[in-house]
């Protein structure tokens, strides 16, 4: 992804982000703001129907007073001879006298004879006697209240009649009639619900519930266009009785979402809008500059066109001290590309020109075995050209019984260690002839070579018991052998020091963009946030460069160093590195296994950067797991122990596998897991000087299990 489209990215992203946020918190505070405001309207317009219900006993209070009236003028007896027309007028639906002792004297009630003949009339008027008791509770005060016969709530007013010693009971059904009258003067859309527990219902069991924890008008929202209210109204015997519901459309919450969807759309319109000058200001003034230096750079790199230079423009910023830098760096790479190239001359002159033969084989994948390199001196000693010596092995050139020693011959090079040796070689001709080989190890562009030089010893054999003279001047040619062969290693490692020098030579420049950096950031009257940011990211970029390049030397100085071979214990390195690493991070919780009396030969300097490489990258990669595991132990297998460090971490896919030791690769987004990319490398390369060898297999998500082999 190119720095345009990242900056876009970036631009969108936190628009999105905010877009998010501010659309959550509207959603949150303003809407949840437009239903509360709701619930009060709801509440009060209950409490509008509950102070109607309430106000209807004062008109029982009247009847009552009323009926008493006419019962203590014409007797008690008289309330039988009232017509029923007389409890509509009142719009009352019963009266009826009791005793103290709660016997029925005379009742008048809608419906007739027809009522008093049923059996449910009886069991009626035993439920409402049963009131009777609370009235004298209260002697000379009317007792008003309601309760429910059967599944029909009831208004009474129980009030005594003291020149008659009965107490007179007026009532009044709360049936659809009623509510619809007071649905009539409230205009709200009103229900009765019965409290039983038999016909109980989820919305009357959650009203109740909200009732008992103190809400004394609950509200409930029962789909996004209707709201309900309850009002609990207790009987007598102060007994929960029923529920009166009132239901109302959400008006004004779909006004406030209406309003906040208005806010919400002008607001993203006005962002994008933004957005898009901010692209254009950027683009314009800094990510086309700055795409053009990435072409340029871009077609030295595939070009290897080092002559090439950058253009360098008359603004006096970061971006033009950059290109001014690369100029630089190019320059001292011009001038480090040629001495390599005259040194690369004089060394193959010395190469091609030398009195003695010299043969480079090659020890690794294809090239094992082969002749890879030859001067003229071996090709005339064999009698073939320099180009048919390199379509050969070596083993071509030895005699069988050469053949039979010279495994043994590569394994004491494989030591690292120069060896001379007296073997016998054929010509082209099959002429048999004895040479000296004086052999080592050679490393080049990461392969791994032997350097052997070899001389015809024909004559000395003939001469060498007869002759010392001839034997002491074949000693001299052998120490000048021996020189030349310490000059091309003198050579080697000048090629190395070259390396070092390169990637010296880039801290200069690096140094120069950190300070600019650092001086910019410590100047708040000349940048604006943006800029800033920028500059921020560029003094990012210099770091992790700057990081590189130490990685680098890191992996050139492991790559050099030679081993000192010793017994080692696994184990104690594991339990050390894990314990600093509990200590550097101790906000970390981590499940750890170590094997114990894990003990193997290498070097301990080395081997320690193995464990610490491979635990710190589990460390890491488990860090997103709450319960992370790391573990490290040995497998035996039949070739050998097969060592492992395992987690349980984010894992990866096995396609990549391969690239895991290449240096500079990584798996994971640098966002996600901080790392050089170096790490791998250093730990392959430190295995594979030790004979071994290391893979990893892993599965995304599960973790990875990293194993390796020592000799």
């Amino acid at each position: 992804m190119t720095l345009s489209q990242r900056t876009i990215l970036i631009i969108v992203s936190t628009f999105i982000a905010l877009s998010f946020i501010l659309g959550v918190s509207s959603d949150i505070i303003l809407l949840e703001s437009f239903a509360a405001f709701e619930r009060v309207v709801v509440v009060e317009n209950i409490q509008k129907v509950r102070n109607e219900i309430e106000e209807s006993y004062d008109e029982l209070r009247a009847d009552s007073h009323e009926f008493g009236s006419i019962l203590s003028a014409q007797g008690y007896s008289s309330l039988t001879k009232l017509p029923e027309a007389t409890l509509k007028s009142h719009h009352v639906d019963l009266v009826i006298c009791f005793s103290r002792d709660k016997k029925v004297m005379a009742s008048l009630v809608a419906g007739g004879d027809a009522l008093k003949r049923s059996v449910e009339t009886e069991r009626v008027f035993t439920q409402l006697g049963e009131i009777v008791p609370l009235a004298q509770k209260t002697p000379g005060d009317p007792l008003s209240g309601l309760i429910v016969l059967g599944d029909k709530p009831l208004q009474l007013v129980l009030s005594p009649l003291p020149d008659k010693g009965l107490l007179l009971m007026v009532g009044r059904y709360l049936d659809r009639d009623e509510i619809n009258r007071i649905t009539a003067l409230t205009e709200f859309v009103l229900d009765l619900v019965p409290v039983s527990d038999e016909r109980t219902t989820p919305d009357v069991s959650a009203a109740l519930a909200a009732v008992s924890r103190g809400d004394v008008n609950p509200v409930q929202v029962v789909n996004p266009d209707t709201v309900v209210g309850y009002a609990l109204f207790k009987d007598v015997f102060d007994r929960p009785a029923f529920f009166v519901k009132i239901t109302e459309e959400r008006l004004l919450y779909k006004q406030g979402k209406a309003s906040v969807m208005y806010v919400l759309s002008s607001l993203f319109i006005a962002g994008c809008v933004f957005c898009c000058v901010m692209l254009f200001f950027i683009r314009g003034t800094i990510l086309n500059r700055l795409a053009v230096l990435t072409q340029k750079v871009s077609h030295i790199t595939s070009q290897g066109d080092i002559p090439a230079r950058l253009p360098v423009s008359d603004h006096q910023d970061e971006l033009n001290r950059l290109a001014v830098s690369i100029n630089g760096m190019l320059d001292s790479l011009e001038n480090a590309e040629k001495d390599l190239r005259e040194s690369g001359e004089r060394y193959r002159m010395l190469f091609d020109r030398a009195p003695d033969a010299i043969i480079v084989i090659g020890l690794e994948g294809d090239e094992a075995g082969r002749i890879v390199a030859a001067n003229n001196a071996a090709a005339d000693q064999h009698g073939y050209t320099v180009d048919e010596l390199l379509s050969l092995s070596i083993y071509d050139l030895n005699t069988a019984e050469t053949n039979k020693i010279a495994g043994d011959i590569i394994a004491t090079v494989l030591t690292g260690e120069w060896t001379t040796a007296e073997i016998w070689h054929q010509k082209k001709d099959g002429t048999q002839f004895p040479i000296e080989i004086h052999a080592g190890l050679m490393k080049s562009g990461g392969k791994k070579y032997i350097l052997g030089f070899d001389r015809d010893i024909t004559q000395r054999k003939i001469t060498e018991e007869t002759n010392q003279l001839r034997l002491e001047q074949i000693r001299q040619l052998n120490n000048e052998l021996s020189r030349k062969a310490i000059d091309l290693a003198a050579a080697n490692n000048e090629l190395e020091t070259f390396n070092y020098s390169v990637s010296h030579d880039m801290r200069g420049p690096l140094t120069r963009i950190s300070g600019y950096c650092q001086l910019l950031l410590d100047d708040d009257s000349n940048l604006g946030p943006d800029a800033r940011e920028y500059v921020t990211r560029i003094y990012e970029a210099e770091t992790w460069l700057n990081d590189m390049i130490d990685a680098l030397l890191h992996l050139a100085r492991v790559t050099r160093v030679e081993i000192d071979s010793g017994s080692v214990s696994l184990s104690a390195i594991a339990e050390e590195a894990l314990k600093e690493l509990a200590l550097e991070y101790p906000d970390r919780s981590v499940k750890t296994f170590v094997e114990p009396d894990i003990v193997v030969a290498g070097d301990s300097r080395l081997l320690k950067m193995v464990m610490i490489n491979l635990l710190n990258n589990a460390w890491k990669y488990s860090s997103g797991k709450s319960d992370a595991q790391i573990e490290f132990g040995v497998e035996q297998t039949g070739s050998g122990p097969v060592y492992f460090i395992r987690d349980n971490g984010a894992g990866f896919d096995m396609k990549d596998a391969g690239k895991l030791f290449r240096v500079f690769t990584r798996l994971h987004d640098s966002s996600q897991f901080t790392g050089t990319g170096i790490g791998l490398a250093t730990v392959q390369r430190i295995i594979f000087r030790h004979g071994g060898r290391i893979w990893a297999e892993a599965e995304p998500g599960t973790g990875a299990t990293f194993f390796f082999t020592l000799p």
